[in-house]
């Protein structure tokens, strides 16, 4: 599961990358980055509400009804997306050593 998330996430880091240098309230189409392995939901973010998203290698950006409650939390939720932290053990060591972003 944790590497399917890594795998949407370096996805997303390309999709960021592309519009680098726009303005940061400009909305993006994301893909989900949930757990499930047959997800291609796309998420509706701006720019600026990814990036603060990934300022936490264990954050990942799913829609709400992806959620799993035994590897994650939820830290932020709105009517778009969640932003969910892995909880430590496996899948939060994945997520840290995947880490496109560093």
């Amino acid at each position: 599961m944790a590497t399917n998330e890594a795998s949407s996430r370096e996805i997303n880091e390309r999709i960021e990358e592309a519009y680098q240098g726009e303005p940061p309230a400009n909305r993006i189409d994301i893909v989900c980055e949930c757990a499930r392995m047959t997800c291609d939901a796309a998420i509706d973010i701006t720019l600026d509400e990814y990036e603060h998203a990934r300022k936490d290698a264990r954050h990942f950006v799913i829609l709400p009804e992806h959620f799993v409650g035994d590897i994650e939390r939820i830290v932020f939720e709105n009517d778009r997306f969640a932003v969910v932290a892995k909880r430590e053990g496996v899948a939060a060591d994945v997520a840290r050593d995947e880490n496109p972003g560093g």
